[in-house]
């Protein structure tokens, strides 16, 4: 997970999960990598994180590269 967080330049992406869900990652601020889970923050209204999602690795299933650029941290 570590080589797609910091990919310069950043790439948003989406982690589908096996729940069915899927989390969208819009900047590198929002997600932080653990040796057994990935944190997840969603993305407000106004483009600031939200709440957070803590995500065991064997939870995700698929991760999906999205069309678009992240912008810059608040």
């Amino acid at each position: 997970m570590q080589f797609v967080i910091h990919t310069s330049p950043f790439k948003i992406f989406r982690l589908h999960l096996a729940d069915g869900k899927s989390l969208r990652v819009p900047h590198p601020d929002f997600v932080m990598a653990g040796s057994s889970h990935v944190v997840i923050a969603t993305e407000n209204t106004d483009g600031a994180p939200g709440e957070l999602n803590i995500v065991p690795y064997e939870a995700i299933v698929r991760l999906e590269y999205l069309a678009g650029r992240a912008r810059k941290a608040a």
